[in-house]
């Protein structure tokens, strides 16, 4: 089924998670995964990817440590950043699956709740082609992060509303839920442009890319849980601001390559 084409329920459901130096917060997060599908009443068939960016700890041995969690492991031999493991795992979601399986993309550090997955599905399976756990959505939560990078995401927010609008109010959250139809025309459209995003914001980037060609886009409250996170956080906050800026600078005049 092409992207554009009426609702249907999904077949599969493939979860990527991209991880750099994450060995001790994958267990939790994959146990977390496999509980929430049993407790899924008819949930469908579901597998884990794991693109393990050039870690130096031991984050692909903690990916398949988890008993029941069906998982492959793809592993860089050296850190290229959040937008090449990115490429790596909607490449592989392309080869695996079909238009109506979906994609889900979320942080490898425990932050994201796995319980939000069905709620999730169920909008897919109702129509949206690209659905976002969001931080602006009545019900939303966030737990043990810094007043100042509330600040910024309340601010990037109001200014890619104002730009580009889409319905959507959280431009910037990995945690999202993709028909792989759509991922599919993104492929085809931009071609070795569509994933040309070294860092964070690759999110960004997709979202401005895949919004016009999506039927509907879709949220559903995040409750982000920063309190449970191991380990510093990866993100480099004033280069992926400058590099932010100088994407909406492109994709304002229209402008596809390069970040």
């Amino acid at each position: 089924m092409s992207a554009t084409a009426g609702p249907a329920r999904a077949r599969r459901v493939l979860v990527m998670l991209p991880a750099y130096h994450e060995e001790k917060n994958l267990p939790p997060l994959l146990a977390d995964f496999r509980d929430t599908f049993a407790r899924w009443p008819g949930a469908p068939a579901w597998s884990l990817l794991v693109v393990d960016d050039g870690s130096k700890d031991g984050t692909a041995a903690a990916a398949r440590s988890v008993p029941g969690v069906p998982v492959t492991v793809i592993t860089h031999a050296v850190n290229q950043g959040l937008g090449a493991a990115m490429r790596t795992g909607i490449t592989y979601a392309l080869e695996h699956g079909t238009d109506d399986d979906l994609l889900l993309t979320m942080d490898a550090d425990h932050t994201h709740p796995p319980e939000l997955v069905p709620s999730m599905v169920a909008l897919a399976d109702a129509g949206s082609d690209l659905v976002i756990a969001s931080r602006y959505q009545p019900g939303a939560e966030i737990h043990g992060l810094v007043w100042w990078r509330r600040w910024l995401s309340d601010a990037a927010s109001l200014v890619f509303r104002a730009v580009f609008p889409c319905g959507a109010r959280d431009y910037t959250c990995g945690f999202r839920c993709y028909r792989i139809g759509l991922l599919r025309w993104g492929h085809a459209r931009y071609g070795r442009h569509f994933l040309n995003q070294r860092g964070f914001s690759v999110m960004v980037d997709l979202l401005l890319k895949l919004r016009r060609r999506a039927r509907r886009i879709a949220e559903v409250p995040l409750v982000l849980r920063y309190d449970r996170k191991q380990g510093a956080s990866k993100m480099k906050v004033v280069r992926t601001i400058v590099t932010t800026l100088r994407l909406l600078g492109r994709r304002f005049v229209g402008d596809p390559t390069g970040p």
